[in-house]
């Protein structure tokens, strides 16, 4: 009886052994599941930080391509003569409160003056417009004046030209019109100091006849800005990547220190510490069930590294 129930004892030692060791490997394979998973949702974390980061950067860094005003002349009638008493004129306002143009940023302004082909306007010959550019306390920032007139057209070229487009202009899909561009700044940089709000218009003489005119301010891009710009998709893969390199520099360094080989081992020490005490328990308890085994007569003698070997008599 003594002897099963120091089978059983055994027995039942190996198999706590053998369960401690599966849940170890269960705890493992858990463990690694868990860095696994969070490995990759750090991994798809990282990618959509690295797009919005660059989104971010575009909308920050590309400034806005084209602006464009109407540009509304006024002017004095005489009461004694037909006429314009004073300079047709007009005040254009680009912003009020926050910044319009970009810091260091080169712009193009233009203005386009619709004229018609009108025989004052060809008496006149050549005219002068003038712009004024001012910050909302009213300092002058800049000034430019351009000059500017019809193109010429002969006699023969007006008969001819007016006979094909009859049919047009008497269906009023075209008017006998010519729009003149006046590029006034080519590279106009912002002041940081005194930033433009208003821009004021003159056109130097009293007689000339004008449809409309219209301000266009377009930004003169070089650079990184013209590379984002005109290959986006270019610049889009190599802005993400180069975002992608750095916070998966940073996200490697962090894994490191938390998940790093100090605390691999430290959990491997851990286990062969486990492991020798069981083994430990194991002899121990082989050893106590052996005397007991002894004692009962069960076996002839105890062998022991310490007795020596007796010869039979």
């Amino acid at each position: 009886m003594m002897k099963m129930l120091g089978l059983k004892r055994i027995v039942d030692q190996k198999v706590d052994k053998t369960v401690d060791m599966a849940s170890d490997v269960a705890n493992c394979l858990l463990d690694t599941t868990y860095k696994g998973g969070l490995f990759s949702m750090i991994i798809v974390t990282i990618v959509w930080v690295s797009i919005f980061l660059y989104i971010a950067f575009y909308y920050a860094y590309m400034p806005s391509l084209m602006f464009s005003r109407p540009v509304h002349m006024q002017f004095k009638s005489c009461y004694s003569d037909k006429g314009l008493c004073d300079y047709p004129s007009a005040h254009v306002q680009l912003t009020k409160n926050h910044q319009l143009l970009m810091i260091g940023q080169k712009y193009k302004m233009t203005v386009y003056v619709e004229l018609p082909e009108s025989p004052v306007n060809e008496d006149i010959g050549m005219f002068m417009l003038c712009v004024r550019l001012s910050d909302k306390y009213g300092y002058l920032v800049s000034s430019s004046c351009r000059s500017s007139r019809l193109r010429y057209k002969s006699q023969l070229y007006r008969v001819i030209h007016t006979l094909f487009m009859a049919p047009f202009y008497l269906t009023g899909l075209s008017a006998e019109k010519q729009l003149i561009q006046l590029e006034m700044y080519t590279d106009f940089e912002e002041d940081q100091l005194h930033p433009v709000t208003d821009i004021y218009f003159e056109m130097l003489n009293h007689d000339i006849q004008i449809y409309s005119a219209k301000l266009n301010i377009i930004a003169n891009l070089g650079g990184l800005r013209y590379l984002m710009f005109h290959w986006p998709i270019v610049s889009a893969c190599l802005g993400i990547g180069s975002n992608l390199l750095f916070v998966f520099f940073i996200f490697s360094m962090s894994w490191r220190h938390i998940y790093g080989p100090e605390v691999f081992r430290n959990e491997q020490n851990d286990f062969l510490d486990r492991s020798e005490r069981l083994d430990e328990f194991d002899s121990e308890d082989e050893s106590e069930v052996s005397d007991d085994l002894c004692k009962k007569d069960f076996l002839p003698f105890k062998f022991s590294p310490s007795s020596p070997f007796i010869p039979e008599q």
